[in-house]
């Protein structure tokens, strides 16, 4: 019961975020943008001029061509100079497009430093059903923020538009972090799919067969290359070196510490294993006959 009221728990949950994604994604109705005074407001990446200083005016030269970028914020020069003016020139709204982009961040952050790593380690050292229960809610949760900084993402490439330049997807030197993000949302959507065929064969079977495998390596390339994602992401965003430097430390202690707990567990599956007898095997292939006649 337990197990079914987790599935129905996730497909609320999944179905929600995925209403999150798609009222995220929409771009904006028209025209506009922001109109009050925008003095700093100029940071965000290829925005001309500006007062920014610090991540916000250095982070004009992160998309935008020579010469973009804050006062204070080292972006190049050329166009800078104090512009109150609001968007500065800019056909979207600047300072909401620095906070969304902001609460991406950090959502996508949550999901793969966090709860991702986190649900795959509960599983290594909590074995049975309590250990499988709280595996699925940590993925199911971090499928849901996910689907969520999925969709924020969705909603700056659509909205944030760089005279000249046009959105991120379309500058070949910044556009791997969308594709990245993009790629990693479509494993992570089949990866709850692929471990149910995995946990339902192998309570019949009691060995791995390909869905096992399938759901291992999906996971585990698609959190490594989420964690280094967002370093990516951190720095097309002209992020300073200090927020850099935490997520580097953060990610690569969860990283590693996964890492290890997946290792331990693997190592001592494979002694478990080797340490069977021929009976114990044969009772165990006996057993799983039996409870597979008596389901059928």
């Amino acid at each position: 019961m337990a197990i079914k009221g987790l599935h129905i728990a996730a497909l609320r949950l999944t179905v929600f975020a995925c209403l999150v994604l798609a009222v995220s994604a929409r771009g904006p109705g028209g025209g506009g943008g922001y109109s009050g005074d925008n003095t700093g407001g100029g940071g965000y990446p290829g925005a001309p001029g500006g007062e920014g200083s610090g991540e916000e005016g250095g982070a004009g030269a992160a998309y935008g061509p020579p010469g973009a970028g804050g006062q204070n914020g080292g972006g190049g020069g050329g166009a800078g100079g104090v512009n109150r003016g609001g968007n500065q020139g800019m056909p979207f709204d600047i300072v909401a497009a620095m906070q969304i982009r902001y609460i991406h961040g950090i959502l996508a952050t949550v999901a793969m430093v966090g709860f991702f790593p986190v649900g795959s380690i509960i599983l290594r050292v909590l074995p049975g059903p309590l250990g499988v229960f709280l595996h699925g809610v940590f993925q199911v949760l971090a499928l849901c923020v996910y689907i969520s900084a999925v969709g924020l993402g969705i909603y700056l490439v659509k909205t944030v538009r760089i005279p000249g330049l046009g959105s991120l997807l379309t500058q070949p030197a910044k556009n791997f972090h969308p594709i990245i993000g993009l790629t990693l949302f479509v494993l992570f959507l089949i990866q709850p799919i692929i471990g149910f065929l995995h946990h339902r064969r192998f309570k019949k079977i009691q060995r791995r067969q390909i869905w096992s495998y399938l759901h291992l390596f999906n996971g585990r390339i698609g959190i490594t290359l989420g964690i280094v994602n967002g370093g990516l992401g951190l720095n097309i965003a002209g992020a300073t070196a200090e927020r850099k430097k935490v997520y580097t430390i953060v990610a690569a202690v969860m990283w590693t510490l996964w890492m290890v707990t997946a290792v331990v567990a693997e190592v001592r599956r494979i002694r478990k294993g080797r340490a069977k007898s021929p009976e114990e095997i044969e009772m165990t292939k006996a057993g799983t006959t039996e409870r597979r006649v008596s389901e059928d």
